[in-house]
């Protein structure tokens, strides 16, 4: 069976108390259904322009999951915290 490919648009956020990492809120709607692995995590094979990673969606408070973004990928896509980003993913 093939696997889903998804594909959303956020806006590009920091992790509060002055964390260097990046990550886009999932919209309920593309969490994936599928058996989650450690804490709760989801891999995926990720997309973002010509940028292409191995990563896992992961859980938030409130029933949320996240998809982390590499600074390396930040700086190869030329991303901006606070910008809209399209990411596409799937499930591995």
């Amino acid at each position: 069976m093939a696997k889903k490919n998804y594909r959303i648009r956020g806006i590009l956020e920091l992790f509060p108390v002055g964390s260097p990492w990046a990550y886009i809120l999932i919209p309920d709607e593309s969490i994936p259904d599928v058996k989650v692995g450690g804490w709760g995590s989801i891999p995926v094979i990720a997309n973002i322009g010509n940028t292409t990673w191995q990563t896992s969606l992961f859980p938030m408070k409130g029933n949320k999951y996240f998809i982390p973004i590499k600074k390396k990928v930040r700086e190869s896509e030329l991303l901006q915290v606070g910008k809209e980003v399209v990411v596409e993913y799937r499930v591995v």
